[in-house]
């Protein structure tokens, strides 16, 4: 009986929170009453954050390719450490991006 609401419920969590990380209401209907100044800096967030987990992926890459992983940490959930470090980074690139294009200048 759960099986089947665990599903639905994940997949409307992934929906609405889409239009929360971008701030626009295209995506799931979700007015989150940002400004265009805002939704530039999601956007930034989003992508250095995906550029960064790609850089991550890539070195986890060569290390396996060379062998050179010697003294690697394995971790049973390797899946849930990569959206963990996905995340992070886009919270760390959304502060970076809002201080960097802040509209008042001191």
């Amino acid at each position: 009986m759960v099986g089947w609401i665990i599903p639905i419920f994940v997949g409307l969590i992934l929906v609405y929170s889409v239009s929360w990380f971008t701030g626009d209401k295209n995506y799931s209907g979700v007015e989150t009453r940002d400004d265009e100044r805002s939704q530039l800096i999601k956007m930034k967030s989003i992508v250095g954050s995906w550029i960064f987990l790609l850089m991550i992926l890539l070195i986890r890459f060569v290390i396996d390719l060379f062998n050179l992983n010697q003294l690697t940490i394995t971790f049973k959930f390797p899946e849930l450490l990569y959206l963990i470090l996905l995340v992070s980074s886009y919270f760390v690139y959304y502060w970076v991006y809002s201080r960097r294009l802040s509209s008042n200048d001191k």
